[in-house]
């Protein structure tokens, strides 16, 4: 997928996301959807063979001179990167289908503003909207995207970006540095209530037009993460944002895009409210289908995502055919149930892809702006009652490991966080001396005469085996908790407003940490942003704004790391566990890359690299006709990044400076 769509991008995984949804035509039969129009089985493997510009500014208006960034555009005296390796398989078919799920549907599909903060919004910006440049996902070196050159002056506090006079909206006008201007400017409406994105995009003055294809902006302080934010800003149309304002785009574009320069389109037909949403690749038209960039990638005709809120009927839903991917987030699934026929005649496949994806986090958010988590005290005492071990034995096949970082698995993490071993003595200890010492006559802890309860929300029914144990082990001590299922999006809705005592989350992280919009005290009591928990330090506000200012990459993960151990000791989550993969299951019909999946991506990564492969499609449909037909099994584990890191000598250092 397109590496670099949001700088904002801590993308809600828990509330919305299973497997993102998808209907069948017909039952038990996977189908292709649709025949590819084009055969690559001999397309060239040489990154030589796919130009990096096609047609070089073919699109550009001949009334814009070259020193401005029109035709005859050199590039003297500018940066650009026309190296880099292929990012997806040029031996991918385009065409056919992609049938997901998810487990609701989102309160928006708006691209800022409340609500907004999903992994399926996420995952359609990427899809339908672009930014100036991209990360490549191997190397992390910056890539032409909408704008072919870039500057940065010697300050670091000045950017200017050259567009490809080629680029063009889905509506067929042209991509113009005024829509960067525009784009920013709308981000910065405070009606569009995104504190975040006036936090992050807040540091910039307003960028300046110097021609069609040229734009300018200047930081209003030195911060290493300006240049990587604001080339990665996903731009929008400024033909279209000239009528609307935040509070008009809050109020009537709940549901529908804005046109995008990206390879997919979602049309207001393909939204059914509540049910589904289908993401079309645009059939002609997609301006950089050629370029280097996008060799392999966005194959599908279709990406259909429909709401099965219940787990255990999606998965048999996959079973039947109806639908074609499952994203196994079920330890026991894993274990014991894929196992069946089809998987062991080789039509489903099952993978656990290890890679270098960030870790996010994964927990019980405590709300520390009301009674009784408002004490670390309290917050202590509950992370110290979550037997995590013996869930991990017990319930989850010893696949994962305890969570004790907030930057789990790599150079950020904090070697030294507090582990929170399970302690029933120690938690009742410290619950004593905030004091809750009396009992009622339930058995519950009191304090001043009011029991100890409290509420967790929770959006996954999957959840409940290990939440019926520590609900257990809580009232073993005194302490009560009413577990309330209810959708991920009422979920999602009542934490960005602040409205719950306890709740499981799961939060994706970024390849740079940007802990300013999780962890800035200035967002504690401000809805709608990623300051969920309401976490307030002085220090932590200092080191946020070292942390910005510091362009060296090993004393940026230091300083990440001494934010992670000040967060860790706040105990605002009660952190669960953590794995080193992605574990998927498939119908056996796909084409993929030899990685399956890209270094720093995850499952969702599958839109956009795979394929569906006519020769094992049709091989499928006779398999599934005929029990005496097996197809190739395949290796379980895939270590392919990880044999990548050996042959390089070491994994890729992150160097957006």
């Amino acid at each position: 997928m397109r590496v670099l769509s949001t700088p904002l991008a801590i993308a809600l995984v828990t509330a919305l996301c299973a497997a993102c949804g998808g209907s069948t035509p017909n039952e038990g039969q996977p189908a292709a959807g649709g025949a590819p129009v084009q055969t690559a089985s001999n397309a060239a493997l040489d990154k030589s063979a796919y130009p990096v510009f096609p047609d070089a500014d073919a699109g550009a208006d001949a009334a814009v001179p070259a020193e401005l960034g029109g035709r005859g555009f050199t590039g003297e005296g500018w940066e650009t990167n026309a190296d880099f390796d292929l990012i997806g398989d040029p031996r991918a078919l385009k065409g056919g289908v992609f049938r997901d799920r998810v487990l609701d549907f989102p309160g928006t599909l708006r691209v800022r503003g409340p609500e907004a903060n999903t992994s399926l919004n996420y995952m359609i910006q990427g899809l339908v909207y672009e930014s100036l440049l991209s990360l490549h996902p191997t190397t992390l070196d910056y890539i032409p995207a909408l704008a072919t050159h870039w500057q940065i002056s010697p300050d670091r506090l000045t950017y200017r970006f050259r567009l490809d006079p080629n680029a063009r909206w889905s509506d067929g006008q042209p991509v113009l540095a005024d829509d960067v201007v525009a784009t920013w400017s709308f981000y910065m409406d405070e009606g569009l209530q995104d504190p975040s994105a006036r936090l992050v995009f807040g540091k910039f003055e307003k960028p300046v037009a110097e021609s069609p294809y040229i734009v300018r902006v200047q930081s209003t302080q030195l911060n290493w993460r300006n240049f990587l934010y604001f080339s990665g800003m996903a731009i929008l149309p400024a033909h279209v944002l000239a009528d609307i304002d935040g509070a008009a785009y809050l109020r009537d574009w709940n549901f529908k895009l804005l046109p995008g320069s990206g390879p997919y389109v979602v049309n207001e037909a393909d939204v059914d409210k509540g049910r589904s949403v289908t993401i079309r690749r645009r059939p002609s038209g997609y301006w950089a289908a050629d370029y280097r960039r996008n060799v392999g990638l966005y194959n599908f005709d279709e990406i259909r995502e429909t709401v099965v809120r219940d787990e255990n009927l999606g998965f048999e839903m996959f079973k039947r055919g109806d639908l074609d991917f499952h994203f196994v987030n079920v330890s026991r699934r894993w274990v014991e149930e894929l196992n069946f026929d089809r998987v062991e005649r080789g039509l489903i496949q099952k993978r656990k892809v290890f890679n270098d994806t960030p870790s996010g986090i994964q927990g019980l958010a405590l709300n520390t702006r009301r009674e009784p988590f408002d004490d670390i005290r309290v917050r202590q005492a509950f992370a110290l009652l979550l037997n995590r071990p013996l869930l991990i034995e017990k319930l989850f096949f010893n696949e994962y490991v305890p969570l004790n970082s907030y930057y789990a698995g790599g150079i950020y993490e904090n070697p030294d966080n507090p582990t929170m071993e399970y302690d029933p003595q120690r938690a009742l200890a410290l619950l004593a001396e905030a004091g809750w010492t009396g009992r009622d006559a339930q058995g519950r802890l009191t304090r001043n005469g009011r029991p100890l309860n409290v509420e967790l929300l929770y959006a996954s029914q999957g959840s409940e085996a290990w939440m019926t144990v520590y609900q257990e082990d809580l009232r073993k001590v005194g302490i009560g908790v009413n577990l309330r299922l209810i959708t991920g999006e009422t979920l999602f809705k009542l934490v960005m407003e602040r409205e719950y005592q306890v709740a499981s989350m799961g939060w994706g992280a970024l390849l740079f940490p940007n802990p300013e919009t999780s962890f800035h005290s200035s967002l504690a009591d401000v809805d709608n942003n990623n300051n969920i928990t309401g976490v307030k330090d002085a220090r932590l506000d200092a080191l946020l704004g070292e942390y910005d200012r510091e362009f060296d990459q090993q004393k940026r993960a230091a300083i990440i790391r001494e934010i992670d151990g000040i967060v860790a000791n706040l105990h605002t989550y009660v952190l669960e566990w953590d794995s080193p993969f992605q574990r998927i299951a498939y119908w056996n019909k796909f084409g993929h890359p030899e990685s399956y999946l890209s270094r720093t991506g995850d499952y969702t990564d599958m839109v956009a690299y795979w394929w569906v492969d006519p020769a094992r499609d049709a091989e499928l449909r006779r398999a599934m006709g005929d029990a005496s037909v097996s197809m190739p099994v395949g290796e379980v584990d895939v270590r392919f990044w990880q044999d990548y890191a050996r042959r390089a000598g070491a994994a890729p250092s992150p160097q957006a400076d």
